[in-house]
Parts: structure tokens; sequence; C-alpha cells
């Protein structure tokens, strides 16, 4: 995880996948977007893979970090607000439904954590696609 954030509301950022793509005037003004550019920029090795420019762009295409969940196991003390995928959407249509789980899983055998995990794609969030 993150240690400290410039977002006024959380205390943690944990970005287990990061890029995405623009689907509504939601993302039109995406703070995301444009520090993804800066962090390739800056050599961020999360930030290395481009988006297509017509709706996602430089540093910001969809990557998925598998070694990034385990990560917050590790963190012993209490943290929150943890802001889950402040660089990315976890609900992004690419990112496999194995991945959702693995982080959510994370979030679960971590109680001591409080998460917020926030989307602009609702409708698969809330989608039930069987067991896991």
């Amino acid at each position: 995880m993150g240690s400290g954030t410039g977002i006024e509301w959380t205390e943690v950022t944990w970005n287990p996948t990061t890029g995405c793509d623009r689907i509504s005037a939601g993302c039109d003004h995406c703070y995301a977007l444009a520090l993804a550019k800066r962090l390739k920029a800056m050599g961020q090795a999360k930030y290395q893979a481009d988006g297509d420019p017509r709706t996602s762009g430089p540093g910001f295409g969809l990557t998925v970090h598998p070694r990034c969940p385990a990560a917050a196991v590790h963190v012993g003390r209490p943290t929150g607000p943890v802001f889950v995928n402040s660089m990315s959407d976890l609900f992004h249509v690419r990112v496999p439904l194995s991945f959702v789980r693995d982080v959510f899983d994370v979030i679960a055998a971590t109680p001591q954590h409080t998460y917020q995990v926030l989307t602009k794609r609702a409708a698969p969030a809330a989608e039930d696609r069987g067991p896991p």
C-alpha cells in the first residue's frame, strides 16, 4: 500500500490495478489520467503501459499487478480509510473476475483496515457472477 496521499478524504491508496478507459462524462476531468502521464515520465514501473489515445493515454493502459494484493496483508497496524484503486477502476471490463476476487480476499483477510472501493462501473460491480 502507498503511504500518505494528497487525497483529503483518505489516508492510504492501494492500486492493485492501474490505468483505465474513459466511459462517461464523469471521466472528463480524471486526475489519474494526468497523474499517470507524469508518473510514466518519471519512470514509475506501474505506469509504463500506454492506453488507447481515444479513451486513455500515456502511462494509463489498464495493467493488473498480480503481486500487489498480497502486499496489503503484511501491513499489520490498522489503517484507513484505504482508497482501493485511486489510479484505476477495479471493475474495468478487462480486470479478470478472479483478480477482483483476490483483491476482496485481501480485504476480508485484513479487517484491521477500512477500505473504500469506488467505481464508475456500478453494473459489473453489482452483478451476481456466481460462486467464487
